[in-house]
């Protein structure tokens, strides 16, 4: 009998990989699956320990992919080729196999992601393109019977670095192409403060004080049908989905004409621990993860799998097919070791200019802390 440890540490998972153990046990009697929680800081660092000195194997890890450059330096993970027919655009999309990839060999088992989207009360309002739009329906708001809970037209959690990233239009290059080059740094200049002089001008549009929204707050709010537009993610959709509101999901609008949104996606795959005294099996189990049971994902955790469900109706294609679709044109987040502290300072300079800084002075110290490395 062969047992394999999972160890993961965000509790969301845990009834996911409980359904996932007690299937995949059905299925292969000798195999038991063993999920683990545990604490995140320094999970890399403990795996490694683990494995290394004590015989407490992680055979198989969760893991978010901004951290697979360190993963694989530390000698924590071993190529996804066993079921590599299965990992293709026409299960995962694009971003997830992006995501899971290294220098161009694929290492991860895609189970989730998160990508930021606009939704809509239909009680109260439809889809937009472009924030002109949506302003245009600010000035021509009118109250009547069907909205008359609103209490706010527009806000969303202007803090949080996933949900806003898409707002500098594709201007800033964080590792390149697959995220996992760190050499490759750069923005254009020009397009940055062109993007973030529009961004800026929301907020005097809809009056959003960044210390006062966060994505919870607008979530509940949303859900209370109190607010009439709101940027989210896959993480809140749950709080929205379950409030009974009627709602509409469609990509975050165009700042302008020639100023598209550019996403970036969040994605947590399965990953093998080559220090695994059976690889083969954790193989299995990390594919039975993200592939065999990911119809059981959302009902579980809540959050949506990388792997591409098509439920034909057409409620599930509106909401739930356009969050892939949006997902499949997202760019995943960078994955080279150092690449958060680009991302903090990156948020730093969305923070100063909605709180007031001058925007080429902020452009000026981001694009300093690129030239630096």
């Amino acid at each position: 009998a062969e047992n394999i440890r999972v160890w993961y540490c965000d509790d969301r998972y845990t009834d996911y990989l409980n359904f996932v153990a007690d299937r995949f046990h059905s299925a292969n009697e000798l195999v038991t699956i063993e999920p683990v929680l545990v604490d995140s800081d320094n999970y890399l660092e403990n795996i490694y320990e683990e494995s290394v000195r004590n015989g407490n194997v992680a055979d198989v890890y969760l893991m978010l992919t901004d951290e697979l450059e360190k993963a694989s330096m530390m000698g924590l993970t071993v190529e996804n080729s066993t079921y590599s027919d299965l990992y293709t655009q026409k299960n995962y999309g694009n971003s997830a196999i992006e995501a899971a990839s290294y220098k161009g060999k694929l290492y991860g088992y895609p189970v989730t992601f998160d990508v930021p989207f606009l939704v809509y009360n239909k009680n109260a309002a439809s889809s937009v393109e472009t924030f002109s739009q949506l302003i245009d329906y600010c000035h021509n708001y009118t109250v009547n019977d069907d909205n008359q809970n609103v209490e706010q037209l527009v806000s969303w959690d202007v803090s949080d670095m996933l949900v806003n990233y898409g707002f500098v239009c594709g201007s800033v290059t964080i590792g390149g192409e697959s995220g996992d080059d760190n050499t490759k740094l750069s923005a254009d200049k020009d397009l940055l403060k062109k993007s973030l002089t529009e961004f800026v001008k929301l907020r005097d549009e809809f009056g959003i004080v960044r210390a006062e929204t966060t994505l919870d707050s607008c979530a509940d709010l949303f859900a209370q049908g109190k607010l009439a537009y709101t940027i989210t993610d896959v993480s809140h959709l749950n709080t929205i989905a379950e409030s009974g509101i009627s709602y509409g999901v469609c990509s975050i609008p165009a700042l302008s004409d020639d100023m598209q949104i550019e996403n970036i996606s969040e994605n947590l795959c399965a990953f093998v621990n080559p220090y695994s005294s059976d690889v083969q099996t954790a193989k299995a189990v990390a594919n039975a993860m993200s592939y065999d049971y990911a119809a059981a994902v959302n009902s579980t955790t809540g959050l949506l799998s990388s792997r591409t469900i098509n439920i034909n109706s057409k409620e599930y294609k509106d909401t739930y097919g356009k969050i892939y679709e949006i997902y499949s044109e997202a760019d995943d987040k960078a994955k080279f070791m150092g690449a958060a502290y680009f991302y903090t300072k990156f948020d730093i300079m969305l923070h100063q200019v909605w709180d007031g800084t001058d925007i080429e002075t902020s452009v000026n110290s981001f694009l300093s802390e690129l030239k630096v490395q």
